[in-house]
C-alpha cells in the first residue's frame, strides 16, 4: 500500500497543503508547533478514521476553521488506487469518511483496509503505562488484520456497557440483578472466551517477531518477552471450552465485587500483557532506553505481521522517533525502514540520515513551516 497523494484542508496548522509522496522515505523536516505531526496524523484519519494524538476530532480543526477535509489517494500493492476523504463538520459535530466517493456506512468497516503503524511518543504508554494502553495496542493491531475479530470486540464493548448499567443500577437502588444478569452474562462469556483464544494466538505468533526486531535495533545481548495475562485465573491449555466454564467459574467467584463496585470484575476488557527484558518486567525493571527500543520493535513487529495478514505493505509512521534515539540505534531503524516501503519519518532537522543518506525520487524531504509545505528542491510551496 501506498499513499501517492494526500491534500489537507483546515486541519490543525494547515489551511490547504497538497503533498505528493514517493512509494520510499517520506522525510517531513520541521520546528515543533510547525505542522510536521499534523501530516501524519492526518494520515491516520484515511487509515484508521482517526487521529493517534487527539482525543476529540473538534481539537484538531484548524482554529477558525468549519470543520476539517482530508483526502487521499492510495494504490495497493496489486495497483488497484482508492480514493478516500475524511470529513469533520464543526456545526453538526459529524465525521464522515468515504472510499472512491462512497460513504461507508460504518467507520470500522475500512479498518485494516488501508494497514497503517504509527509509532509517536504519544505511545509511550504501551510500555510506560497502564494496561489498558497494551489492550490498546493489541486490539487495533489485531482489528487491522482480522474484521471478525473487531466485530467481535465491538460487540463484547456493547455488552458490557449494558450488564455495567445493570450492576450499577442495582447498587444505587439495592436490589438484586440475577436474573437481569443471566442473558447477559452468556453473551459475555461467549463473545469474551473468543476474543481471548483470539489474543492469546496473536501473542504466540507475535513473540517471534517482537525478538527479531529487538534483536535488529538493540543486537542480541537482550531478550525480549511478552505474556498473554488474562483477567482470571486460567490453567492450561488455553482452549475454548475450558476457557468458557473458567470464565463462567470467575464471574460467580467475583459476583458480592460486581455488586458492591457496580462494574464487571473479569473479562477482556481487565487483560493484560507482560512485556520483560531477560525475564524481567520491563515496567519496574527497564531503562527509558530500553522503554524506547522496546516500543519500536514492537511497531516493527506489527508492520510485519500485518503484512503477512493482510497480504498488504502497510504504511509505516515514525513521529519524532530518532529524538529519543542513540545514533547507533537510530542507524540501525533508518537500515531496517529504507527497504519496508513506504515510511513517513518526523524529525526537527535531518542529522539522523547521515551526510551520505541519498536524497532523489525515492527518498523525498518536505519542510513545514507554519503550516505551509515546500518540497525539497522545489519552488513551489503547497500552501493556503
Amino acid at each position: 500500500m501506498k499513499l501517492q497523494r494526500a491534500e489537507i484542508h483546515d486541519f490543525r496548522n494547515h489551511m490547504a497543503s497538497v503533498l505528493d509522496f514517493t512509494g520510499g522515505m517520506n522525510a517531513i523536516f520541521g520546528d515543533n508547533g510547525e505542522g510536521k505531526t499534523n501530516i501524519v496524523e492526518a494520515i491516520s484519519y484515511l487509515c484508521l478514521t482517526k487521529s493517534f494524538y487527539a482525543s476529540n476530532d473538534a481539537h484538531v480543526v484548524r482554529i477558525g476553521g468549519g470543520g476539517f477535509d482530508v483526502r487521499g489517494t492510495f494504490q495497493a500493492d496489486n495497483g488497484t488506487e482508492w480514493l478516500v476523504a475524511a470529513v469533520y463538520d464543526v456545526p453538526t459535530a459529524k465525521k464522515t469518511v468515504a472510499v472512491n466517493k462512497t460513504p461507508v456506512e460504518t467507520l470500522s468497516s475500512i479498518v485494516g483496509q488501508f494497514p497503517a503503524v504509527i509509532l509517536s511518543p504519544e505511545q509511550n504508554g504501551i510500555t510506560f503505562g497502564a494496561p489498558t494502553e497494551r489492550r490498546k495496542f493489541l486490539d487495533l493491531a489485531i482489528s487491522q488484520a482480522s474484521k471478525l475479530y473487531l466485530e467481535e470486540l465491538l460487540e463484547y464493548r456493547k455488552i458490557l456497557r449494558h450488564r455495567n448499567k445493570i450492576l450499577l443500577d442495582a447498587k444505587l437502588s439495592k436490589r438484586d440483578c440475577t436474573d437481569l444478569l443471566e442473558p447477559w452474562d452468556e453473551s459475555l462469556v461467549r463473545t469474551g472466551s473468543s476474543i481471548m483464544m483470539r489474543r492469546l494466538k496473536f501473542v504466540e505468533d507475535f513473540r517471534p517477531l517482537v525478538e527479531k526486531q529487538f534483536s535488529f535495533v538493540a543486537g542480541e545481548t537482550e531478550r525480549p518477552g511478552i505474556r498473554y495475562v488474562p483477567s482470571f485465573e486460567t490453567a492450561p491449555p488455553m482452549e475454548r471450552a475450558k476457557v468458557e466454564q473458567q470464565f463462567q467459574e470467575a464471574l460467580a467467584s467475583h459476583r458480592d465485587e460486581e455488586r458492591r463496585t457496580g462494574t464487571s470484575a473479569v473479562g477482556p476488557h481487565r487483560d493484560e500483557i507482560d512485556f520483560s527484558i531477560d525475564d524481567l518486567s520491563l515496567r519496574k525493571f527497564a531503562s527509558q532506553g530500553q522503554h524506547k527500543t522496546f516500543l519500536v520493535a514492537l511497531k516493527l513487529a506489527e508492520f510485519f505481521y500485518l503484512k503477512e495478514q493482510r497480504n498488504e505493505t502497510p504504511l509505516l509512521m515514525l513521529d519524532d522517533v530518532f529524538s529519543e534515539l542513540d545514533e547507533h540505534r537510530s542507524g540501525r531503524l533508518l537500515d531496517l525502514t529504507g527497504n519496508m516501503g513506504q515510511v513517513f519519518v518526523t524529525a526537527t532537522d535531518d542529522r539522523a540520515f547521515g551526510s551520505g543518506f541519498q536524497w532523489n525520487s525515492s527518498n523525498r524531504r518536505f519542510l513545514v513551516t507554519r503550516g505551509t509545505v515546500k518540497e525539497h528542491g522545489k519552488r513551489e510551496v503547497f500552501v493556503n
